[in-house]
């Protein structure tokens, strides 16, 4: 039989140039493990390329003081996705980014931005870009095997910052989409999938 051991790690946590926004990736990891030989069951025959889909995305509005004396409004957007990876090598480590150059600026958590205007979705690019890194072994033994599990990504818009950030957006109620890929240790690059829409800045 299966067994699975869940956890939850915040392994990316950084703060933009600009101070105004922070990301943070999680994971809920089913590790399957057989045991006992008599009772085994056969383990899924996932690819060695990570396959990705949108599992769900919500958002958490707060206001905070935003260090001019004033308040400012912060949308929290969270988007979660199920993840499957035949040999599990997703997520990375600081020692294996050291020790092997071509690993040099290597992401594996890819997010692009798209909004909504006069009806169509348009891509916003951020600098830096939303997504970074999951640095850290998904399978704690280290050992090759099927992985599934969750990923959930969140990312914060401050409204007094984003108002001026670019000309896209407004004021108020803007409509916002996720496109999201992961890769793995091999460079193999998943599928992409995309968000249901979520309004930010809301009335």
């Amino acid at each position: 039989m299966y067994t699975k051991l869940k956890q939850i790690i915040n392994f990316t946590r950084y703060k933009s140039e600009f101070h105004m926004r922070n990301h943070r990736i999680f994971l809920l990891l089913s590790l399957l493990s057989c045991v006992g030989m008599a009772a085994c069951v056969k383990e899924p025959d996932y690819s060695m390329t990570p396959a990705i889909r949108f599992e769900s995305i919500r958002k958490i509005t707060k206001t905070s003081n935003d260090g001019f004396g004033g308040k400012a409004k912060i949308d929290s957007v969270i988007m979660s996705i199920r993840f499957e990876d035949g040999d599990g090598d997703l997520g990375i480590t600081a020692a294996e980014i050291k020790a092997n150059s071509k690993y040099k600026d290597f992401r594996n958590f890819e997010v692009d931005v798209l909004l909504r205007k006069n009806g169509k979705y348009v891509p916003i690019t951020f600098s830096p870009k939303l997504g970074g890194l999951m640095n850290f072994q998904f399978r704690p033994d280290q050992k090759p095997g099927p992985i599934e599990g969750s990923i959930a990504y969140s990312t914060q818009f401050v409204y007094a910052f984003y108002k001026g950030y670019s000309p896209l957006f407004t004021e108020k109620n803007d409509t916002l989409k996720f496109q999201i890929s992961i890769r793995d240790k091999a460079f193999n690059q998943s599928n992409m999938v995309e968000t249901e829409p979520i309004v930010i800045f809301q009335d």
